[in-house]
Parts: C-alpha cells; sequence; structure tokens
C-alpha cells in the first residue's frame, strides 16, 4: 500500500494482537512487534497512523500509540514506546510485557499522514515524536521520488532511538539527508558520528540544512520543541498550511498571537461558551470545535485530538454537533468530543 490513496477513516473492528517480539531502541524506548492472533493479514494503515489499545488500566483504558513499523508490510505492526517517569499512560504497563502477551486494539487511525505530493519533505522531531517520522521515511525510501530532509534531536546518545535503522535507510540513497542534534552530547559523539550537531535545533540550523524551497513539514516531538520549530520555519518562509503536526501533550495556552491568526471570515452559527462568557460565529474552515475553543483563547484539555483518549470530553449545554471522525468510544451522555466535532446549528458548551 503507498500513500496516494485518498485520506479516509479506515473501518474499525476489535483486533487481537500477540506480542511477537521485544526490542529495547533507547535507554527509554521499547519497541513491541504485534502480530494477529488468528495468523492473519492486519488492517493496512498509512505512514504516520496511530493504533489504539485497550489496556484496561484503572483510569486509562484506551491509549494510543503511533505505529513505527513500514505500512507496506501487514504481517506485523510495530509500536515504540518511551517508559515515562511518572508511569501515565500505560508505558510502564506495556515495557513490563512479555513475548505471547495478547493486547486488544482498533484498526489503525489518524489524520497526521504523509500527503502525496511532489514537494520536497522535511520530517523534523524531537525524542519519540521520531515514531510517526520513521514510518513516514521508510515510505518514502521505499517510493525513491522525493527529496527527504530527516532531522531528530534527542537528549543524548543513550536516549537515540533507531540511529542504525535510520541510517540504513538513508545508506545509497541521494535523496534522503539525516541529520542527528544532540541536547546535552559531547565532543566524542561528534567525532564518532553518533550526531551531528550539538544543542538545539533552531532557526540558524535550519536555515544553514536546507535550501531554500516548498517543504512539506512533518513536525512531532514535546510541545516546546513544536512551537519553537514552527516558530523558526515560519519565519524562513515554510507556509503554515505546509506544516503539519501531530500532538500528544497537555493542552497548550492560547497567545494573543494564536488568537490574532485565527480565522475571520465568520459563515456559521454562534457558538457560545458558558463559563468564559464567550460567544463567536462557526468558521467552517476551522477543523473542529477544540480549534474553534482555542482560537477564542480558550483552552481546553486535550491529548490526541483524533477522537480516541476522550481526555476533550465537553458538557453541551444547548444544540447538537456532528463528528467528522466517529469517537472510539462514544462520550456519557451530555458530552461531546471537541477534537472531533462541529456545531449543527446554534450551540451552548460548558467552557
Amino acid at each position: 500500500m503507498t500513500d496516494a490513496a485518498p485520506l479516509q477513516d479506515i473501518a474499525r473492528g476489535s483486533l487481537d494482537l500477540v506480542v511477537a517480539a521485544l526490542q529495547r531502541e533507547s535507554r527509554n524506548v521499547l519497541s513491541l512487534t504485534l502480530r494477529a492472533a488468528d495468523g492473519g493479514p492486519l488492517p493496512a494503515f498509512r505512514a504516520g497512523q496511530h493504533l489504539p489499545l485497550w489496556l484496561g488500566l484503572p483510569g486509562r483504558n484506551i491509549a494510543t500509540y503511533t505505529l513505527s513499523s513500514a505500512n507496506h508490510d501487514l504481517g506485523h505492526y510495530r509500536i515504540s514506546v518511551k517508559l515515562e517517569q511518572d508511569g501515565q499512560g500505560g508505558s510502564r504497563h506495556l515495557h513490563q510485557l512479555a513475548v505471547g502477551a495478547v493486547l486488544k486494539a482498533s484498526a489503525p487511525r489518524g489524520t497526521f499522514v504523509l500527503q502525496d505530493a511532489p514537494n520536497p519533505v522535511l520530517l523534523l522531531t524531537g525524542g519519540i515524536g521520531i515514531t510517526p517520522a520513521l514510518s513516514m521515511l521508510q515510505t518514502l525510501a521505499r517510493e525513491g521520488q522525493r527529496e527527504v530532509f530527516f532531522l531528530h534531536a534527542c537528549n543524548d546518545a543513550g536516549e537515540h532511538s533507531f540511529a542504525a535503522e535510520v541510517e540504513g535507510l538513508a545508506k545509497g540513497n541521494p535523496l534522503i539527508r539525516v541529520f542527528h542534534a544532540y541536547a546535552n552530547g559531547t565532543e566524542a559523539d561528534l567525532q564518532a558520528g553518533r550526531c551531528h550537531h550539538l544543542g538545539l535545533i533552531d532557526r540558524e540550523t535550519l536555515r544553514r540544512l536546507l535550501p531554500l524551497d516548498d517543504y512539506h513539514v512533518y513536525l512531532c516531538g514535546p510541545p516546546g520543541f513544536m512551537a519553537a520549530q514552527t516558530a523558526a520555519l515560519r519565519s524562513l518562509g515554510v507556509a503554515q498550511e505546509h506544516i503539519r503536526t501531530e500532538v500528544f501533550s497537555p493542552p497548550r495556552p492560547a497567545t494573543p498571537a494564536a488568537v490574532a491568526t485565527a480565522p475571520v471570515a465568520a459563515d456559521g452559527p454562534v457558538v457560545s461558551f458558558a463559563r468564559s462568557g464567550k460567544t463567536a460565529i462557526w468558521t467552517a474552515a476551522t477543523p473542529s470545535l477544540l480549534d474553534f475553543a482555542e482560537a477564542q483563547g480558550l483552552t481546553p484539555e486535550f491529548s490526541c485530538r483524533a477522537g480516541v483518549c476522550g481526555t476533550c470530553a465537553c458538557r453541551i449545554v444547548s444544540g447538537e454537533v456532528a463528528y467528522d471522525t466517529d469517537p472510539l468510544e462514544p462520550p456519557p451522555p451530555g458530552e461531546i468530543l471537541l477534537c472531533c466535532a462541529r456545531p449543527q446549528g446554534q450551540i451552548t458548551l460548558d467552557l
């Protein structure tokens, strides 16, 4: 399968997956190779999509992990899980699994996917944000048609995941250029070729590495990293619509600049926010009520922005919504998921 197919929500169903192999990728990242329990092929996915897992843990029923494997081999999936220090999100549970363990999942989903376009591609990642970019790089290397810049930042050599795999994909391929930066690396890392830069990837680093071109950027990493890279890319002339991001993070505080650049052409129903007292007219170009609320300066909680985790559930005071992507699990009665909902007429939300 290639990523040329139109983006659409893949049919969902319950999958029983068996842990077929475990691979330590770095100090805090473990990869799990998953195969169908019945031995058959797995549902197709697009590079960049994530796999929802039912973990059955107290307070954490569903968690999502990006597929780091190539999307042309449907004999297995691979997820790569960073062990979080506080043990939240199911990472500790997954790190303790053994080969043969069975997990229940839904088919892959998500809109952070490689687009079918001739533009050169910039895969810009920090930390565990490398996982969707790795799947994308495998697709791009296999296609062999687009120029690719793979830039990855991490703390040090001990936290550098998939170094050999990335170098192997780039070896002998003149279209792929790889650059690694260690925030706390050493001169020995540079001399050994483990990284190419000490410190952060900043505007000057990007300007030095990237020829002037019309890039399609896929950006994934911690919130601070993503905010800094977005600002740097915009200052270098990369169009906002060409910067695609994957967000699995706490809520972002809205900034005056973010509110000022929100769409202003109003062409829809009135959306009211009961607790804040704000009212605005819906703009059809806005992706979701979550984006719309953020554009008004509100900071509702969210995590996956894909209708999976339920973090953005919000009480609806009046009115109705429609979902662009059906939630994996319906929210409780009287609540909606902001991240994938649009208003159907005038509505009031408890925000």
